[in-house]
């Protein structure tokens, strides 16, 4: 049957290729696919005497090998199999890639030495050998068979060839499995061996796919744990521990091998969240925990999930730590809580500004706790960002809180925080306050003198301490701080009042730094008032403003009770007024105009300065029509700082 076959093949290729004769009186006998490609054969004039040889060179051959080298190790335990199945019967065992070059073989040595066109490097297409199974593989992509005079060449008329396409896991064809030998010792199975030995390395390519995948995937995953600046803890159904990040390790301060395949609540103390965890009950959000750690006991906000099947089902948990300080010190950061002027931003050549920021500048080095005393406007809280700009803790938050300005009731629970609970309207999961947020940092404590009595203690006890206990809470937190405190009264004589505990005057008072007011400081009101032209007319876009020699007198000559901060607003004023001209007496605020039009500037050094106090709040209520907040903002000062002062010199308060 195979014989009559291989002559009736044999007489019709001569007919067609070697004599020439009409295409179309033969196609219906040989097989199509055979005859479209004896057809290119023709097209392309091939030779069909003599199979074209072409081979890569050395170099070549190594490079495609190389880009092969996956398909090459993955193939061969298979070509070993196949080959034993063949061998000692004149059959060879060739892989090659998807253009048909060979790669690898494995064959008997009687066809290797028939044949010379079978070795690595060597093309089998088409175009070079004509009608063969490697090459029609390569143009059809699918497995066939080519038997004896099927082929185009005569050369190859000897030959059955069994090829199929090996398909990568994305369906790509990567190469060609092909058994090539004697016809006449051809086996019926021997494409169905081949097939077979494709579908094992097809198999074997998406295992090692799907296997480096998860590798991949694994390493992805653990690339990104160990990333994360959070700690991370995984366990699993037994709550025995899986996992842990390198960065919960140096958190808690244990080795890792100690930790995995310990029961998690052994290492965590947190029976509670755990058990809720994996029965399913809840996720937990932002969860504040204490932990008793090698460090001693740290402050940790909690996240934890269940680790679900999919059916489901738990089959454990993941739990991320994130230490409060950083996350107090991420809130300050957002919220503005830095410093952001330093010692070169404090303007000013007079003798006693310079003694002063040279105090400043040898106690910052320290973290002693500093008190400012000074009027109102006179740079209290620039002196303390400068301090803590130049203090240890400089990388730490500068968190301001102005004591007077906060109602008694809530003053405790901004300072120290609260629980849950604590209070009707406090919020849930509680609050940390501004002595926890300025941890590793500074707080600024201004207008101290106003904080009632009840705070105090609380306040001493932190100072002597070092933690804080959230209303509400009992657990104390730890906190490392260094305190500037600021007052405009004289502190002193508020603890001979009985209204500032003589003990925490003591504690704050370590280092007092009195910053002068304006009046004190020589020389330096044109400089400043220079420097605020410059910035105001910046700001309003505006050419910068030229100073009239008589208002610069009077500027010089004013006592200036609000100080730089009423320095300020005047000129702010004077330059918004003036429009980019010559600032005369009618830019300036009217208590100035007015002063300067009476000849009273000159007349200052002849009475108190009290009296003249008094005197300039009497006619400044007077020019406002007793209106309290105009009268303040005049004057450069505080509606508290006024009715103080209002108080002082029994000044009725006026009623509208």
């Amino acid at each position: 049957m195979r014989e009559s076959h291989e002559k009736e093949t044999y007489f019709y290729w001569e007919k067609m290729v070697i004599k020439g004769e009409n295409p179309e009186t033969i196609a219906g006998y040989i097989n199509s696919m055979i005859f479209r490609s004896w057809q290119r054969c023709l097209e392309k004039k091939l030779n069909p005497e003599k199979p074209i040889a072409m081979r890569l060179p050395e170099p070549e051959i190594k490079a495609r090998r190389k880009h092969y080298q996956r398909l090459i190790e993955v193939a061969a335990p298979f070509l070993e199999n196949l080959y034993r199945l063949v061998k000692g019967s004149g059959f060879v065992v060739v892989l090659l890639d998807k253009e048909a070059c060979i790669l690898e073989l494995m064959g008997d040595q009687e066809i290797l030495n028939r044949d010379y066109h079978f070795q690595i490097g060597e093309f089998w297409d088409e175009e070079t050998k004509g009608t063969n199974a490697m090459g029609l593989v390569k143009i059809e992509q699918k497995h066939l068979q080519v038997y004896a005079t099927e082929h185009y060449c005569r050369a190859n008329h000897w030959l059955t060839c069994s090829a199929a396409p090996i398909h990568g896991e994305n369906g790509e064809m990567l190469g060609i499995l092909d058994v090539s030998g004697d016809y006449r010792r051809a086996h019926a199975h021997t494409l169905g061996m081949v097939v077979a030995a494709v579908q094992a390395i097809e198999n074997q390519l998406r295992l090692e796919a799907a296997g480096a995948e998860i590798t991949r995937s694994y390493n992805n995953i653990t690339a990104i744990i160990d990333s994360m600046s959070e700690g991370l803890i995984s366990f699993d159904k037994y709550g025995q521990i899986t996992k842990m990040n390198h960065v919960a390790v140096k958190m808690l301060g244990i080795a890792a091998e100690d930790c995995v395949g310990q029961p998690i609540n052994k290492i965590l103390g947190l029976p509670g969240i755990i058990d809720n965890l994996l029965t399913g009950q809840r996720a937990i959000n932002d969860q504040e925990v204490f932990l008793d750690t090698n460090h001693g006991r740290l402050q940790f906000l909690l996240t934890g999930r269940p680790i679900m099947d999919q059916e489901r089902k738990i089959y454990g948990g993941v739990i991320t730590l994130r230490a409060m300080k950083s996350v107090q010190r991420l809130v300050t950061r957002m919220v503005g809580a830095r410093a952001q002027f330093t010692f070169d931003d404090i303007l000013g050549h007079s003798p006693a500004l310079r003694r002063t920021i040279q105090t400043a500048k040898a106690v910052a080095l320290s973290m002693s706790s500093v008190l400012l005393e000074g009027e109102s406007g006179t740079g209290k809280e620039m002196f303390a960002q400068a301090i803590h700009n130049a203090s240890p803790v400089a990388k730490g938050p500068f968190v301001a809180i102005n004591c007077g300005a906060i109602p008694r009731d809530l003053l405790e629970s901004e300072l120290f925080g609260y629980e849950e609970g604590a209070f009707t309207g406090a919020k849930r999961g509680g609050r940390p306050g501004k002595f926890e947020l300025a941890n590793e940092g500074t707080i600024f404590l201004d207008e101290v003198s106003d904080m009632p009595l009840e705070t105090q203690v609380s306040l001493l006890r932190v100072l002597q301490e070092k933690q804080v206990v959230r209303v509400g809470g009992l657990t104390p937190i730890p906190v490392n701080i260094r305190v500037i405190a600021a007052t405009n009264r004289n502190l002193k004589k508020e603890v001979e009042k009985g209204n500032f505990r003589n003990d925490l005057y003591y504690r704050l008072n370590v280092i007092c730094l009195a910053i002068p007011p304006l009046r004190d400081r020589e020389g330096d009101v044109i400089l400043l008032a220079n420097y605020f032209i410059q910035k105001f007319s910046s700001m309003l876009k505006l050419a910068p403003c030229n100073l009239d020699p008589a208002t610069a007198r009077a500027l010089e000559s004013y006592w200036w009770p609000g100080n730089v901060r009423e320095l300020s607003n005047a000129i702010e004023r004077a330059v918004n007024l003036a429009r980019g001209k010559t600032i005369t007496l009618e830019h300036l605020p009217e208590p100035l105009q007015l002063l300067a039009s009476n000849g009273k500037i000159r007349e200052t050094n002849l009475v108190s300065l009290e009296k003249y106090e008094e005197k300039l709040i009497l006619e400044t209520l007077k020019e406002t029509g007793g209106n309290i907040s105009q009268c303040a903002a005049i004057l450069g000062i505080g509606r508290n700082t006024l009715y103080r002062k209002l108080k002082k010199y029994s000044i009725p308060i006026p009623r509208r």
